[in-house]
């Protein structure tokens, strides 16, 4: 490992490389620095990896390892034949990670149900003043398929997934429904369906929640909101501890 950090040459400083962390680790510093020092936007060319290489004073392996790492967290991304170029902020690469970080452990999908339940509650104002008449209708249609595949003893997961989008969706925000889907993605894969809970129970659940919307009233709906949360938080509580948790 090479301590010394090559001067910029435009006699710019950058710190010496601490050679605690991984080197990787270290290099993905140094470069996302680099961007901001040089006030790089979306779009614009990154150094060449040998350049980098002899402005950090690290192998082009680490450079090149360090690239990848960032292109998987959605910082740079390279183009055949072209070059590395820095990419439009996005939040997507955490959230493509987050059912996978999600089902590692119950906790942390206790502590996401409790961020969306807030989440919800605090955002139902905001939803229903900017609900469309097409949304309450697709709302009531949803509703309609829970009502007859729960009369038929069956659960409807996809209809209770587009419920959920369509309660916020006129909001526009989209990372939002996004982060909402991701958890609803995770809960269903990692937590099994609660005892004594039927699909019945489920179509009320949502049921109430809509007719809380309509009435108008922030408070009811808020409410309501936090009743249907209540089996959501059942069923975190009957899932399998985590070993971590056990120990």
């Amino acid at each position: 490992m090479i301590d010394k950090v090559a001067t910029h040459q435009q006699d710019q400083e950058f710190r010496r490389l601490d050679a605690r962390a991984p080197l990787h680790q270290v290099v993905q510093h140094e470069i996302r620095n680099f961007i901001i020092k040089e006030r790089l936007r979306p779009g614009d060319p990154l150094k060449s990896e040998a350049e980098l290489a002899r402005l950090f004073g690290v192998s082009r392996n680490s450079v090149r390892e360090a690239v990848k790492a960032l292109e998987s967290t959605g910082v740079l991304e390279t183009r055949r034949g072209s070059g590395v170029y820095v990419r439009d902020f996005s939040f997507d690469p955490l959230l493509d990670h987050l059912p996978y970080g999600l089902m590692q452990g119950k906790q942390a999908l206790r502590e996401l149900a409790a961020l969306r339940k807030t989440l919800e509650t605090a955002l139902i104002t905001d939803a229903m003043d900017a609900m469309t008449p097409a949304s309450v209708s697709a709302l009531r249609e949803t509703l309609e398929e829970m009502r007859a595949l729960a009369e038929q003893g069956e659960g409807f997961a996809e209809q209770d997934r587009m419920f959920h989008q369509l309660l916020f969706r006129d909001l526009g925000n989209t990372m939002l429904l996004r982060l909402f889907d991701l958890f609803w993605l995770a809960f269903h894969a990692a937590v099994p369906p609660a005892r004594g809970r039927t699909p019945m129970d489920a179509y009320h659940g949502h049921a109430t929640v809509l007719d809380a919307i309509l009435t108008g009233d922030p408070d009811q709906a808020r409410a309501a909101i936090r009743d249907h949360y209540i089996g959501i938080e059942s069923k975190l509580a009957e899932a399998p501890a985590d070993p971590a948790e056990t120990d």
